[in-house]
């Protein structure tokens, strides 16, 4: 479980949590799958999430969703595409949209989101050549200054002399 004081039920559980319990009891009780509104349920979720496991729950849902929608043939083969398109962008949102949590100026942080899809990749939810997270760790790269770095050599070593 996913444990934090705060934004759960009475039962302590969050909103993702509760979602995740109830999908996998229709699941298992073969309750055939509405996926729009599992999808706009996940939203929800992630909207309420108030830690990054529980967003990170809400990402893994969605994945598994839009997986068995494809794997059942819940989508029309002449639709494959256009849904597959959707289903990106539609992942992407919510790592945008977790990437801007704070912010008030309407701006992602290239920082936040880079690190967001690196998690991504690591979990095998985003290939390494993806667009978002080319795009995020360029941004990284060229908006985030790098560490400052002591002078050293005989140079630094003459202007000690002076401090």
């Amino acid at each position: 479980m996913l444990r934090r004081d705060d934004n759960r039920g009475e039962n302590g559980m969050s909103k993702a949590e509760k979602l995740a319990d109830r999908l996998i009891r229709e699941a298992q009780s073969g309750f055939k799958l509405n996926w729009r509104q599992a999808r706009e349920d996940i939203h929800e979720a992630h909207d309420a999430a108030d830690t990054e496991p529980v967003r990170v729950l809400c990402v893994s849902m969605h994945k598994t969703i839009m997986d068995a929608v494809e794997r059942e043939g819940l989508v029309e083969e002449h639709m494959l595409a256009d849904f597959r398109e959707a289903r990106r962008q539609d992942y992407n949102f919510l790592l945008i949209k977790e990437a801007m949590i704070g912010r008030t100026d309407g701006n992602v942080l290239p920082d936040k989101l880079a690190a967001i899809t690196r998690r991504e990749v690591a979990a095998g939810r985003m290939s390494a050549d993806d667009e978002l997270h080319k795009l995020a760790v360029a941004g990284d790269m060229v908006l985030t200054p790098p560490p400052r770095r002591e002078p050293r050599g005989i140079g630094a070593w003459i202007a000690s002399w002076v401090k």
